[in-house]
């Protein structure tokens, strides 16, 4: 279907798509967190986009860091000290690890981007800390006013979260397309889809997900069967391992990844002050691995792979990714306790490596099928 690739062009455009923006006269403002409320920044109309990476060398940032820095944050470092993101006029990142922390640090005194925002992200949701967060996200629209010169009003926030909360009920209506047998979308189709969201303008967005959700009944190339899989782990923000799990017999309908599910499943209060709604809504989220409601996380976690009769777990996590290390030991327990086998493996933010892991991936599938 020629729809698929509108969300992809989107991706391998996206550095276009910005900078057309700008000429408009306009602000983009770049965000590394899912703990960023985006719909501050379309109040200020400015363009958020979120930092990806790439998969290539990073020498750049090599001559900066130490060697066990995360290789997704080194990734995006090494990125804007190439230039990609030269165009951006903000830079804002969370607490949500020692990596993204420190590496904000290196962005002030080595990437030229006129304003960075660093927002303190509580690691509970008790009333004491959506307090606190509600005055980090006041001091956020706070500095985005002065830097877009531009009030925010309640009136734009409003607008803001409406298209917002129709983006994440569309993206919901996406993903349930892959409880079906087998599922209408694929799942790097469904990460290409929730990708390109977070790089382009939300109206946009909304306009293709209406015309993918009218189109998609009379696929006539639907993916094959496989081994229907939930894959979980560190941040995502490209689609190999996802093609190489496909590739290999793999269906992949299920995700509690940042870059998944987990970044819309939770609307934000639309009948509550705005602002209060936003910075309860982004605290009280499905949350990362760095919070401590941990039980929650793996609540949702087992809640969309029973909907989605998953057979079968692939955890990623990024080598040197701190919270996913933690983490992975006691998810495998909880979903092996659910009947489900697990596969668990670390891999760099790189091409280098693939090879082994598709060997691996690829046993695993065969397994799984052998059992059955």
């Amino acid at each position: 279907m020629n729809i698929f690739s509108s969300f992809r062009d989107l991706l391998s455009t996206r550095h276009e798509v910005a900078k057309n923006w700008k000429a408009k006269g306009k602000h983009v403002i770049g965000w590394s967190c899912t703990y960023t409320p985006e719909e501050l920044i379309h109040a200020a109309d400015a363009l958020p986009v979120m930092v990806f990476g790439s998969l290539e060398s990073t020498k750049l940032a090599d001559v900066h860091l130490p060697i066990n820095v995360c290789s997704f944050s080194r990734s995006c470092f090494n990125s804007a000290l190439k230039g990609d993101y030269d165009y951006l006029d903000g830079f804002v990142t969370s607490s949500s690890c020692d990596n993204r922390n420190k590496i904000f640090d290196m962005w002030r005194y080595y990437v030229r981007i006129p304003y960075l925002h660093f927002i303190n992200t509580p690691r509970s949701t008790t009333e004491l800390a959506h307090d606190f967060f509600y005055a980090e996200i006041s001091r956020f629209k706070t500095s985005l006013e002065e830097i877009c010169r531009k009030t925010i009003s309640t009136a734009a926030l409003n607008r803001a979260i409406q298209v917002y909360n129709d983006n994440r009920l569309l993206l919901k209506r996406v993903y349930d397309l892959r409880k079906m047998q087998p599922p209408l979308i694929s799942g790097v189709e469904a990460l290409e889809i929730v990708l390109s969201s977070m790089v382009t303008l939300k109206e946009k967005h909304n306009d293709l997900l209406n015309r993918l959700l009218a189109e998609i009944p009379n696929r006539v190339n639907p993916p094959k069967r496989g081994v229907r899989l939930l894959v979980s782990g560190s941040v995502m923000d490209n689609t190999e391992l996802l093609k190489i799990v496909e590739s290999v017999g793999g269906s992949v309908v299920a995700d509690d990844w940042c870059t998944g599910s987990r970044y819309f499943w939770n609307l934000v209060d639309s009948g509550s002050d705005p602002l209060v709604a936003i910075a309860r809504r982004y605290l009280g989220k499905i949350p990362s691995s760095f919070m401590l409601e941990q039980k929650e996380r793996f609540g949702h976690t087992i809640k969309i792979a029973k909907q989605r009769d998953v057979e079968a777990a692939i955890i990623f996590v990024l080598k040197f990714c701190d919270t996913h290390m933690f983490d992975a030991p006691q998810l495998m327990e909880v979903l092996k306790d659910i009947g489900l086998p697990v596969l668990c493996l670390e891999w760099e933010h790189s091409l280098s490596g693939m090879a082994q892991v598709k060997t691996r991936i690829e046993a695993f599938i065969e397994m799984v099928s052998g059992v059955e």
